[in-house]
């Protein structure tokens, strides 16, 4: 065989190889992911080859008794213990069925044949007007006298070294005033500009809409940019919507619900 064809031959190897090395086995790790992760007494997720999928069923939910999760209660990891639900609630037990007492507050666990980690993070009363105003007029709000939900998360979630903001707001329930309209807006704020993660708009009717927040943050594909797990409360019993986001070309996509 001609030389030139065999170094023409070896050179196309080599790129199939390294673009195997670079692209293959990422997509190889994707798919041998599985993990379930626990919102609260809310919410069960499974994430198995790539794919989430949302647990409802009480069968589906027993299936976890036999499993051991990593349990972190107001984003501190507080161990591993296997699960059982009564009354809505979650109970901790070892391998000894020794019941562990927590503390109320938010509520997360995993299991996962990878690492998830959790950012630990705190709200604060929003007070930069000048943004809020500025996302409220690009949504067309105008009659803002009351917001029932006006906070700030300030932290580093992608990991490179600035500081975003993710702000949630809303005027669902309103008790001092009865706007038209009832809205929840949760968006991130970097460098001035607004990435939105949730938005709703619709005509009150005193009982509707939801007061958004953010859940939990975490790393579900190891890329060392979190995920965001967003929930919006609604009135009285109805059951929370719970919603995770990652971000992506510069922003952030809905993976799944638990609607």
């Amino acid at each position: 065989m001609n030389k030139k064809y065999i170094i023409l031959i070896t050179i196309t190897i080599i790129y199939i190889l390294v673009l195997f090395l670079v692209f293959g086995t990422n997509e190889i790790e994707k798919e041998q992911r599985k993990a379930t992760i626990i919102l609260d007494d809310n919410t069960i997720w499974n994430l198995n080859k790539n794919v989430w999928t949302n647990i409802t069923s009480a069968e589906g939910q027993e299936d976890l008794n036999t499993s051991e999760f990593t349990v972190f209660v107001n984003y501190e990891n507080i161990g591993k213990y296997y699960l059982t639900k009564d009354n809505n609630k979650w109970f901790l037990h070892d391998k000894n069925q020794n019941i562990k007492e927590y503390e109320l507050g938010s509520f997360f666990a995993v299991n996962a044949n990878y690492p998830i980690n959790v950012l630990k993070f705190n709200y604060k009363q929003a007070n930069d007007k000048k943004i809020i105003n500025k996302v409220l007029s690009d949504n067309s709000i105008k009659d803002t006298d009351e917001l029932t939900v006006s906070t700030v998360a300030s932290l580093d979630f992608d990991n490179d070294g600035q500081i975003e903001k993710f702000y949630a707001l809303s005027n669902a329930f309103a008790r001092e005033t009865s706007p038209s309209k009832v809205f929840s807006i949760v968006f991130m704020e970097k460098n001035n500009d607004i990435y939105y993660l949730y938005k709703a708009t619709e005509t009150n009717d005193g009982q509707n809409g939801c007061k958004p927040y953010i859940n939990t943050i975490l790393d579900i594909n190891e890329d060392n940019i979190y995920e965001i797990a967003l929930s919006c409360g609604y009135y009285s019993i109805q059951e929370r919507l719970d919603m995770l986001y990652t971000y992506q070309d510069n922003q952030f996509k809905l993976l799944i619900t638990n609607e």
